[in-house]
């Protein structure tokens, strides 16, 4: 009874060699991608303590945000509970969790309720529509690129309550796909939320600490009212 004899093709040793050069040649492109980002980071965290950090930074993981259907406002009872069960966490420097800060303006600016001070003309306003407000006109430069005439028009905005927190919620959404980023992995800072606003004295902290705070984000969201931005804001 014959066997057939087993063979192996070895590689010619110019491929052997080949191989092993495009190995060494990708470990070295590695390494000095590596070594490129690393020195970013330091040189980014060096640039941030430049900045003030009087008070922690307080982050709210993404999940919980969508779930609790609004954006809250920083008043003891709400912020003590928060803390306690973990939705609202101090963000460590250094730490692999990704900040998205969200940059915006007061939406509902005369809103007022029991935790603001009748004495501060100044202690008033909102982040986001806290009643569903009529639709409001306002008078808007339409104009598409810079070469055109000015064109304003009338447009409509819809004031629904807690818009922003929608739109806050869609445009994370959005970058969560096109990054590619594990939503588990990402929390949010937002002002009213992340820095007290019944305590003036740590208010003010939580202000001069803003830049710092955009320091420690990866990512910046801007929501907006608008449709469709003009051309000097979408450039």
């Amino acid at each position: 009874m014959g066997c057939a004899a087993s063979s192996r093709i070895k590689p010619h040793p110019a491929q052997v060699a080949e191989d092993e050069k495009a190995t060494a040649e990708f470990e070295r492109q590695l390494a000095n991608a590596r070594a490129a980002q690393e020195a970013n980071t330091n040189a980014a965290l060096r640039f941030g303590q430049q900045f003030e950090l009087t008070t922690p930074m307080l982050v709210m993981p993404f999940g919980v945000f969508k779930a609790q259907g609004r954006i809250m406002k920083s008043t003891k009872a709400w912020r003590d509970e928060a803390l306690a069960a973990g939705s609202l966490v101090e963000h460590e420097e250094g730490s692999s969790q990704i900040v998205i800060f969200i940059s915006h303006t007061w939406w509902d600016r005369a809103f007022t309720d029991a935790t603001n001070d009748p004495t501060n003309p100044y202690d008033k306003g909102a982040v986001d529509f806290q009643a569903d407000y009529p639709d409001e006109e306002r008078e808007m430069n339409v104009k598409r690129h810079s070469y055109d005439e000015d064109n304003y028009e009338m447009v409509t905005y819809q004031r629904p309550k807690n818009l922003k927190w929608r739109v806050i919620c869609a445009g994370v959404q959005r970058l969560l796909e096109q990054e590619g980023l594990k939503e588990e992995e990402v929390s949010l800072w937002v002002d009213w939320q992340s820095i007290y606003q019944d305590d003036e004295a740590e208010k003010l902290k939580g202000v001069k600490s803003v830049i710092r705070y955009a320091t420690l984000c990866q990512y910046m969201l801007v929501p907006t009212e608008e449709a469709e931005l003009d051309y000097l804001a979408a450039s």
